[in-house]
């Protein structure tokens, strides 16, 4: 049984350094690529801290491995957000709570074996704290699912949530069970080989269109509603017809909006109106193309002083949002302040 744990540990180390040296060759000057490079590293850990020899041997031998595994659900939930969310930006307290986990942990696995409170503070408290990231990591990937209009990446989200999300889980899992034994340390390791050779072969598929992936476009080229296709371009009847609708029919003040529905209004197939919108107006999500049209009407309500006596939650409400602090950080992303700070400036 312990000769079972030795492959599938190798197997499963031999397909995260590919999986490395992959993202380092061909992407190492994106910070994705670098991510993902390190996030396998972590993993390898993981495995290499499984084996006997490495388990159940000096403290201080074990302790750089048990450190870089337990950071792997962080640096995974790092890569989801640069990966999945546009123009991401992640709060210093986020920062600060990786930080104080996988403090916390690594010294506890430097100076333990603890009981009874200190093993719930040091131990289970962190546990949970890894838990609801790994949960964060597919929430995030699955969410943006039906908005995201850059294909190759909406066709890596169903690979990434399936391995990441599972492997994470494994991680989680073994830590909280904490089951001992070569039999259940060997299925452990295997499912991880198995699920990085399903990702290897997802992303390598996927490698002539990655750059799109990896590589998110900066907060300062976001585009305008007055971005045009050229003349003599084949799908400039097709880009205006979208255009129309959503101006003259104000399609877009329609709550719940999704990119189906406004596919079926402009008798058009999903795939190529997704197409059409990134490629075309190089929006990257479908609520971000929404999001300017609705702010753009919002703020001429704002600036109209025969508006001035409306509710910002009434035009909200008008423009097509469901929550009023949905609008408030839609608008604050494109004009740099509330609608509150926007409608006295235009008042003076």
């Amino acid at each position: 049984m312990q000769l079972l744990q030795y492959a599938t540990s190798f197997m499963a180390i031999s397909q995260l350094l590919f999986m490395a040296l992959f993202y380092l060759a061909y992407y190492r000057r994106q910070l994705l690529g670098r991510l993902m490079a390190f996030y396998a590293i972590c993993l390898i850990s993981y495995v290499v801290s499984t084996i006997p020899e490495v388990d159940t041997g000096p403290r201080f031998f074990e302790f750089p491995f048990n450190t870089l595994a337990i950071m792997a659900p962080a640096v995974l939930w790092v890569i989801t957000r640069y990966l999945f969310v546009d123009n991401p930006k992640i709060d210093p307290l986020i920062w600060g709570v990786i930080v104080v986990y996988i403090g916390v942990r690594a010294y506890a696995s430097l100076t333990g074996p603890y009981t009874g409170l200190a093993y719930l503070l040091l131990y289970e408290s962190t546990q949970l704290v890894m838990l609801i990231f790994a949960c964060h990591v597919v929430y995030t990937a699955v969410r943006g699912l039906g908005s995201d209009l850059v294909e190759p990446r909406r066709r890596f989200r169903v690979p990434f949530v399936i391995t990441m999300g599972a492997i994470v889980a494994i991680i989680v899992g073994s830590g909280f069970f904490s089951l001992q034994g070569s039999w259940i340390t060997s299925i452990y390791v295997g499912s991880i080989f198995l699920l990085i050779l399903f990702f290897n072969l997802a992303t390598f598929r996927l490698h002539g269109d990655s750059m799109h992936i990896i590589d998110p476009v900066p907060e300062q080229s976001l585009p305008s509603l007055k971005s045009r296709v050229s003349e003599r371009d084949k799908d400039k009847p097709l880009v205006d017809r979208i255009h129309h609708v959503m101006e003259s029919e104000r399609l877009y003040t329609q709550p719940g909006l999704t990119i189906g529905m406004l596919a079926a209004k402009v008798s058009m197939q999903e795939y190529r109106l997704r197409r059409l919108i990134n490629q075309k107006l190089h929006y990257r999500n479908f609520n971000q193309y929404l999001n300017q049209y609705r702010i753009a009407e919002a703020a001429r309500r704002l600036q109209d002083p025969a508006e001035s006596q409306v509710a910002i939650s009434t035009i909200a409400l008008d423009v097509g949002y469901a929550s009023l602090s949905s609008f408030n950080k839609a608008f604050k992303e494109l004009h740099g302040v509330t609608p509150t700070i926007f409608r006295s400036r235009a008042a003076q």
